[in-house]
């Protein structure tokens, strides 16, 4: 009997150790579970894909939770171009992906592109057509028959009325030089008869040259009467730029009362980056638009290019001659100058559309697979009628993303957990804590930009 007690005990204690074990050995095995389940796990800001964990947490930049990032089959298909020596960058979209995102793409080709380069500019007054209407001799402006600036001036207008002593004067020395002739002409004296010719030349010299007109003297002198004041006409047509003084006012000779331009002809100065400057020649011509007549055209040809450039823009003036067509240009409008390449390229051209600009660099997505796409670094030579001239970094024969590059692009971000203006820094790894990928430093991009 005791040795059957004996016996019970032993296995009772046999039993317990067992069920033991097995209960431990089960709780390991779930713990080890669990934690290669986490160790595989990997958590990302939705907001910066850049900052990366293994377990949840905050992104140091905007303060947003982690949130785990989930596989699909697109991910394991990408997962096994990277095993097979692809590019990280790359991104796989499945068919019904590239459906649902409208993907389209385009052959390139080479055709023939014109390039063409816009500058901005703005009117400015022709300097050569610029005139002055200023008094003849020294006096008092009795009348002006121009009141406001920018009104409109013609060849033999009346411009004002001038009192003058000096003109007073000379008109009575001119009724009498006239009266002396004619009592000379009378009295057969030659001698007399030719001082008194003499004296009527030059006193008509001297009302002439104080732009006193042909009719004004033979008036005077069919009349007989002298005039308190005298009118003075326009030499030139215009407009009136500026209007210095007003009536009544005492006028010294040579005096300017009117600025006058002909607006006929008008000056675009145009501001050209230092790079664009051997494109520029004398005698080029360009096409003149403007915000204020969008359907309109004005031709103009390049008349000079500045000697020296301006150290503060790092910009060359350069001027164009401009037929004002209806006066529609006015004087500091804004334009922009578009000036046309010597000849044409043939090189590759691809849509506007299928080029991403980043502000570092440019980029397309070329098709390398059924369902792979990758990003490829171009150079821009040029715009036309929506396309881009690529002059490096595409051949002839690929296939680019023309429709949704911005959604693959976006797409490369979330998967890799980079971006696409650092394509040279693809793969961070992150353990502990999250971390800043010191290549895409968000916040360093943005002190750099605001310094």
């Amino acid at each position: 009997m005791k040795n059957t007690t004996i016996i019970i005990a032993v296995l009772t204690l046999i039993i317990i150790a067992g069920a033991s074990f097995g209960i431990y050995k089960m709780i390991i095995e779930k713990k080890e579970k669990v934690e290669t389940v986490k160790a595989d796990e990997l958590y990302i800001c939705p907001m910066h894909p850049q900052i990366q964990s293994n377990h949840p947490g905050i992104c140091p930049i905007c303060q947003m939770d982690l949130v785990l990032k989930e596989s699909s089959g697109a991910q394991e298909e990408f997962e096994s171009y990277k095993n097979s020596g692809k590019e990280l960058g790359d991104v796989v979209l499945s068919p019904s992906e590239q459906v649902l995102a409208n993907v389209k793409t385009e052959i390139v080709t080479i055709q023939e592109f014109k390039s063409s380069l816009e500058f901005n500019g703005f009117i400015k007054t022709d300097e050569s057509s610029m005139r002055r209407i200023a008094t003849p001799v020294g006096g008092k402006i009795v009348r002006l028959y121009i009141n406001f600036e920018g009104q409109n001036v013609s060849r033999g207008q009346k411009v004002f009325d001038i009192y003058s002593p000096e003109i007073y004067s000379t008109q009575k020395e001119y009724l009498l030089a006239v009266k002396n002739y004619e009592n000379a002409r009378s009295s057969n004296n030659e001698l007399v008869m030719a001082q008194a010719e003499n004296l009527i030349s030059a006193t008509r010299t001297r009302l002439s040259l104080w732009e006193i007109t042909p009719e004004q003297i033979e008036e005077l002198e069919s009349t007989g009467e002298v005039k308190d004041y005298v009118s003075v006409y326009s030499k030139y047509s215009g407009v009136v730029m500026k209007k210095l003084f007003n009536e009544g006012h005492w006028a010294t000779a040579g005096e300017d009362i009117l600025d006058v331009a002909d607006m006929s002809t008008v000056w675009v100065i145009a501001s050209v980056p230092e790079s664009d400057i051997g494109n520029i020649k004398m005698g080029q011509s360009a096409k003149i638009t403007s915000v204020s007549y969008p359907d309109e055209i004005f031709y103009a040809k390049v008349n000079f290019i500045s000697p020296v450039i301006s150290p503060d823009s790092r910009t060359l003036e350069v001027r164009f001659n401009v037929s004002n067509r209806n006066y529609r240009l006015k004087p500091d409008m804004f334009v922009k100058a578009e000036v046309g390449s010597a000849g044409y390229q043939w090189n590759m051209v691809v849509p506007r559309n299928a080029v991403l600009r980043t502000g570092k660099m440019d980029m397309v997505y070329v098709k390398k697979g059924k369902n792979l796409f990758s990003p490829r670094r171009v150079t821009i030579g040029g715009e036309q009628d929506g396309r881009y001239l690529i002059t490096s970094g595409l051949k002839e024969g690929e296939e680019i993303v023309t429709s949704a590059g911005f959604l693959i692009d976006s797409e490369s971000q979330i998967r890799t957990g980079t971006s696409t203006s650092n394509m040279e820094s693809m793969e961070m790894e992150v353990k502990g804590d999250p971390e800043f990928n010191k290549d895409q430093d968000i916040m360093k991009d943005m002190k750099q930009h605001k310094r």
